[in-house]
C-alpha cells in the first residue's frame, strides 16, 4: 500500500509540472498568436505624421506693374524672345517672368548676364510650402499619394531640361515631343494608380489633387500639340508651362492647408 502511495503522489507531482509548462506554452502561443494578428491587420498603416519637403524655385523677372495690361504687354515682349512671359501675380504686383531655377546661383548668373545686356531683371523667389501627411493610411495610399504630389515638381524639372536641350540644340523639336510623350506617360501612370488607391476615399482634398493632376497632364499635351507661331515660339510655351507646374503644386498646397 506504500508503494502504491508514493507512485500515485509521483503521479501528481508530474501532471502538475505538466500543466504549468503546458499554461506557459499557451500564454506564449496567444501572444505570438495575437502578435500576429495585429501585424496583418495593421501592417503597412501610417498614423504618424510624414511631410513631403518644401522647396523654392528662383524665377527670373524682367518687369513689375500694378496694372495688368501693362505686364500682358511686357510678356508678349519677353514671349517673342523666348522667354516665359508668365505673369506672376503676387500681392497684387503683376510680375512678368521669363525663366525659372532649383538653384539660387543659376538664377543669379542669367540675372547677370541679362544685366549685361542693358536690361534690369530681378530675382522672385516661389516658395512651394512642406505638405504634412497625417491621415491613417495603408502604405500602397501613402505611396500613390507622395508619387502624386511630388509629381508636379518631377514635371517642372524635366520640363526644364527639355527647354535646356531646345535652346542649346542638344534635342530638336520633334525629340523634345518624344520626351514629352514619355513624361506624359509617367504622369498618366501616377494619376491611374492615385486614382485607383484613393476610389473609396474620394474626399475634398483626394478630388483637389486629381483634378490637379489632370491639369498637370493637360499641360503637357498643349506642349505635345503645340506648334510655334511668329509670337510665340516653342522653347517659349515650354517654359511657360513649366512654371504654371509650380504654381499648381502652390495652389495645391494652398487648397489642402499644407496637411492631408
Amino acid at each position: 500500500m506504500t508503494k502504491i502511495k508514493k507512485k500515485t503522489k509521483s503521479g501528481r507531482l508530474f501532471a502538475l509540472i505538466v500543466s504549468i509548462i503546458c499554461f506557459a506554452l499557451c500564454i506564449s502561443l496567444a501572444d505570438l498568436f495575437s502578435t500576429a494578428i495585429m501585424a496583418g491587420n495593421f501592417s503597412g498603416i501610417f498614423s504618424s505624421s510624414s511631410k513631403i519637403t518644401s522647396y523654392n524655385i528662383y524665377a527670373i523677372s524682367t518687369s513689375q506693374s500694378s496694372i495688368l495690361v501693362s505686364a500682358e504687354e511686357s510678356a508678349s515682349s519677353i514671349k517673342s524672345q523666348n522667354g516665359a512671359g508668365y505673369i506672376y501675380n503676387e500681392n497684387s504686383v503683376y510680375y512678368v517672368l521669363a525663366s525659372a531655377y532649383e538653384k539660387e546661383n543659376d538664377a543669379e548668373l542669367v540675372k547677370s548676364n541679362l544685366e549685361e545686356s542693358g536690361l534690369s531683371p530681378f530675382i522672385i523667389t516661389i516658395s512651394i510650402p512642406e505638405i504634412s501627411i497625417t491621415s491613417n493610411l495603408t502604405s500602397i495610399e501613402k505611396n500613390a499619394l507622395i508619387s502624386a504630389i511630388n509629381i508636379f515638381k518631377i514635371a517642372y524639372q524635366e520640363l526644364y531640361d527639355i527647354s535646356v536641350s531646345l535652346d542649346t540644340s542638344l534635342k530638336n523639336e520633334t525629340e523634345c515631343k518624344l520626351s514629352l510623350n514619355d513624361l506624359s506617360s509617367k504622369i498618366n501612370k501616377i494619376k491611374t494608380s492615385f486614382e485607383a488607391s484613393f476610389n473609396s476615399k474620394l474626399t475634398n482634398d483626394i478630388l483637389n489633387i486629381k483634378l490637379k493632376l489632370e491639369s498637370l497632364n493637360n499641360l503637357i499635351t498643349q506642349l505635345i500639340e503645340y506648334t510655334s507661331t511668329n509670337s510665340i515660339s516653342f522653347s517659349s510655351k515650354i517654359k511657360y508651362n513649366y512654371i504654371e507646374c509650380l504654381i499648381l503644386n502652390k495652389n495645391l498646397c494652398n487648397d489642402i492647408k499644407n496637411q492631408i
